[in-house]
């Protein structure tokens, strides 16, 4: 097939483009930074520039049978850079492919646990379950679904990925090092439960989304169906590193002042901030999510439980030096 990705060059997109390549599929990145083209596999094909392009009305695209849309703000700095990064620039991309003179099979769209919002009172959710996110960037990728959830020329599937595990992700890597000092860290109150699922199971689920020919639009959340605490990442991680982990039990009062005070310097200094009220709504909240719908319909079987998938990031992680 040929498949066209942006955010080729992220943890999830390096992993993917990689599989898919060695899978023979024709594979497209769009490529904002040069220098990021070696974290691609050799025989992907570049379409230089960033999300903006696809404000260009007159732009052509070659022709693709599906579009994985990866890219995304993860950090912004107000609620309007959220909306802009994740759902204005997919309304831009969306209105380019409908107007291409190919029609393409299908279109994935990379949202986030963070669209449906936090479990509540020990509830899994699933698909059928009314979205209620807390924070902007769930807010933006709310918002992405429910235009793409419109009809259009193509059908489209909205993946919601629990916490994505994996050699190479900075997002987990703290995570990994604190184990590797031999500390972890809970917010006081009972442990946060959480579902999680490995990069490889998650790229296999996209394989499967990218070929189903049923012409409907789909919302599948993707997690493993064993659902965790933070405190059994950390024992996990102590298992993997052959390390004693400590959990140390940190107040809430204590991060809700480390995030506003770390809001006011990032707007002081006008840099992004990367513990802000997004950030600090994600650790004392549960996030559980089923993935049997995608099961039943795509007949996908994730492989790796939380041991595992800590165990291959961990080895990874070395190997690149990152630990």
């Amino acid at each position: 097939m040929k498949i066209f990705i942006t955010g080729a060059t992220g943890f999830i997109g390096t992993h993917l483009t990689r599989q898919l390549v060695n899978d023979n599929h024709e594979v497209t990145a769009l490529l904002r930074t040069e220098s990021k083209q070696k974290l691609l596999p050799a025989g992907v094909k570049i379409i230089k520039g960033d999300l903006s392009i696809f404000n260009d009305k007159t732009l052509q695209l070659p022709e693709f049978d599906v579009v994985i849309h990866l890219a995304g703000t993860i950090f912004a700095k107000n609620d309007q850079k959220y909306y802009e990064g994740n759902c204005q620039v997919t309304k831009d991309l969306i209105t380019c492919l409908e107007q291409q003179d190919w029609k393409l099979k299908r279109f994935l769209y990379a949202s986030s646990l963070a669209a449906a919002g936090p479990s509540f009172d020990g509830k899994v959710m699933t698909e059928a379950d009314q979205p209620n996110p807390i924070d902007p960037y769930g807010k933006a990728k709310l918002a992405a679904e429910r235009y793409l959830s419109r009809a259009h020329s193509f059908p489209i599937t909205c993946f919601r990925p629990a916490i994505v595990l994996g050699p190479g992700d900075w997002n987990t890597l703290s995570l990994f090092k604190m184990a590797k000092w031999g500390v972890g860290m809970n917010i006081e109150g009972k442990p946060q439960k959480l579902s999680f699922i490995d990069v490889d199971d998650l790229n296999s689920a996209l394989m499967k989304m990218m070929k189903d020919t049923s012409g409907d639009n789909k919302i599948y959340f993707v997690s493993h169906p064993d659902r965790v605490t933070n405190n059994d990442l950390f024992i996990e991680l102590g298992k993997v590193m052959n390390k004693k982990v400590n959990i140390i039990p940190m107040p809430k009062m204590v991060l809700k002042v480390a995030m506003q005070v770390s809001s006011l310097v990032s707007s002081l200094l006008k840099i992004t901030n990367q513990l802000d009220k997004k950030q600090y709504d994600q650790l004392i909240n549960d996030f559980e999510c089923s993935s049997a719908l995608l099961q039943k319909e795509l007949q996908w079987t994730p492989r790796y439980d939380l041991n595992a998938s800590l165990k291959k990031a961990y080895i990874g992680y070395k190997e690149l030096g990152m630990i």
